[in-house]
């Protein structure tokens, strides 16, 4: 698969330190197209690990421009206070839409403590770390490594918050990379996890990293 994203939004701001990858928006487009037969109007999305929103955001954009509709609810969890400044100005560039969002300056384990994530969300998405700490090496930028290690929480507890979060019909879409060289195969392990009352199954590849989707069973 080309590295271009074809399906071009707006220009985003983000922070100089850590720049986003096309996962992301390639993530966004492909979510929209697996889940864009169903009415957006009464949908509540998530996007989870967001950062300053790319994802949502991108998602919002194409439900506009090609069904001329957005979700009611689009919420952006992010742990890292620093990207809010981006997300509200990515916010005014994206333009006018009908959906309510709100950033969340949270970390997901705290969603298993609060009672009005459950069941709420429709649909999640997320692009989240892909490395545990020493699967890799750590930069001297606190804030890098928090955008790319489980550092805050940890992958299990990610899971269980989607659990927690999905409504009864919800699906989940993320980003899982399997990483070999550290014995870590993301995708077996989340099947555990997950097991008995959900399933994951992979539904795409984005330059080489799945693309699954959790849904209950």
């Amino acid at each position: 698969m080309s590295s271009i994203n074809p399906h071009y939004t707006f220009h985003y701001s983000q922070p100089e330190e850590y720049r986003f990858s096309h996962d992301s928006v390639m993530l966004a487009r492909k979510v929209f197209e697996q889940v864009s037969v169903n009415p957006m109007e009464s949908l509540r999305g998530l996007d989870l690990c967001s950062g300053c929103g790319i994802v949502g955001l991108d998602f919002l954009f194409h439900s506009r421009k090609e069904k001329g509709t957005t979700p009611a609810v689009f919420d952006f969890v992010e742990v890292q206070g620093i990207y809010r400044q981006h997300f509200e100005e990515n916010l005014q560039r994206l333009g006018p839409i009908s959906t309510r969002t709100r950033f969340l300056n949270t970390n997901y384990n705290q969603m298993l403590q609060d009672q009005s994530f459950f069941g709420s969300y429709d649909l999640i998405v997320s692009n989240p770390p892909y490395f545990r700490v020493g699967q890799g090496k750590l930069s001297p930028s606190e804030f890098k490594n928090r955008c790319r290690f489980f550092m805050d929480s940890d992958f299990a507890t990610l899971l269980q918050a989607i659990k927690k979060a999905l409504s009864p019909q919800g699906k989940a879409y993320l980003l899982l990379r399997d990483l070999d060289d550290h014995g870590w195969n993301a995708f077996s392990e989340s099947q555990d996890l997950l097991a008995p009352t959900f399933k994951i199954e992979k539904v795409d590849d984005i330059r080489g990293t799945a693309l699954v989707c959790i849904s209950a069973n």
